[in-house]
């Protein structure tokens, strides 16, 4: 059954997981060191990448403070922004453009005497568009801010490089695309931030059971490299997107005039709910999802319903045969028989 749901979970793991021996926190952080480019010492972790933000934004964020977001951000940062509001802290959100790319030149006009940080989301669960934290991050140093980053969809899934992205804060999921267990996530904090702020307290540590799986597959992207286990669901996900894009009623979103993306592909269908699309999927034995993407605010940027989207999103145990069985399926759907969708 082709598995097209890895943006919220990998199912197939790589064969080291299975039997994974147990591993201290110490132990599964150098790994992830190795692949995040930081220091081990730098990496705390947490039961979720909901858990990470959530503690990043109540450890950082006080009241008074002014804080500037985007109108892409999953209901994990929203939530915590919310919380963080309740207690005083007040938030800016900036608005993206028609692709769902973010308006990087409002950033600093929305820049207030009072303003502590930027957050934002590097990849996006809805569109698949990675934002340029390195620009982000040259506007919150010019003005003294720090930048307070949701990694959960680009870890595994693109190179992260922390000491490049210019990135104080960086939360992490490790069951979506580092193809760790569930359970599992972390915060990245750039030098000097671990003991000024108390991050560490009240967050849940996943036990040494999950952290060896964990590191176990962090271990078998770092054998396989990055680049390698990025580039093969990238073009899946862009063979996809050419097919299904040339089919006349259907409406894909995201910004793929450019190769830094993560491998989602969101789409509607003309005469089609997304939870049409994703049952008729389902009785073709494809797994994807359906609905919002947890994007809410994204999902009305864009002018889409409030049944969302249906997205699949590839990984790196899919197949050819995985795209070519996905695009049949939206074929029979519509009723069309040109093999043309299928080059």
């Amino acid at each position: 059954m082709p598995y097209l749901n890895n943006a919220a979970v990998t199912v197939e793991k790589p064969a080291s997981f299975k039997d994974a021996p147990e591993a201290a926190p110490g132990e599964a952080a150098l790994s992830l060191a190795g692949l995040f480019r930081t220091r081990a010492d730098n990496i705390l972790f947490t039961d979720s990448g909901t858990s990470a933000i959530r503690a990043a934004v109540k450890s950082f964020i006080k009241p008074g403070d002014h804080v500037i977001s985007t109108d892409g951000e999953h209901r994990a940062v929203l939530d915590a922004l919310a919380e963080a509001c309740s207690t005083g802290s007040r938030v800016t959100f900036i608005p993206l453009n028609e692709y769902g790319v973010l308006r990087y030149d409002l950033i600093e006009k929305a820049i207030e005497p009072d303003t502590r940080a930027i957050i934002c989301c590097h990849g996006s669960a809805l569109t698949g568009n990675v934002t340029d934290l390195e620009r982000v991050g040259a506007i919150a140093r010019k003005h003294g801010l720090m930048v307070i980053a949701d990694g959960t969809q680009t870890a595994g899934a693109v190179p992260v490089n922390l000491e490049e992205l210019q990135t104080d804060v960086f939360c992490f999921s490790g069951h979506k695309k580092l193809m760790g267990p569930a359970g599992t996530g972390g915060i990245c904090l750039g030098d000097g931030f671990a003991a000024d702020h108390g991050i560490s307290e009240g967050i849940r540590c996943p036990s040494r059971q999950k952290l060896g799986q964990l590191k176990a597959s962090v271990d078998f992207i770092l054998e396989k490299g990055i680049y390698g286990v990025s580039i093969f669901p990238h073009r899946l996900a862009k063979r996809f997107f050419e097919s299904v894009r040339s089919m006349k009623d259907v409406t894909v979103y995201g910004d793929f005039g450019t190769n830094t993306r993560v491998p989602t592909v969101s789409l509607n269908i003309r005469g089609f709910t997304p939870d049409e699309i994703k049952e008729h999927m389902r009785k073709n034995h494809i797994a994807i999802s359906s609905g919002d993407c947890s994007c809410p605010r994204l999902t009305e940027s864009l002018g889409i319903g409030k049944e969302g989207v249906a997205r699949f999103s590839f990984g790196y145990f899919n197949t050819r045969m995985d795209v070519n069985d996905a695009i049949w399926a939206l074929m029979e759907l519509q009723g069309l028989d040109d093999l043309y969708y299928l080059a």
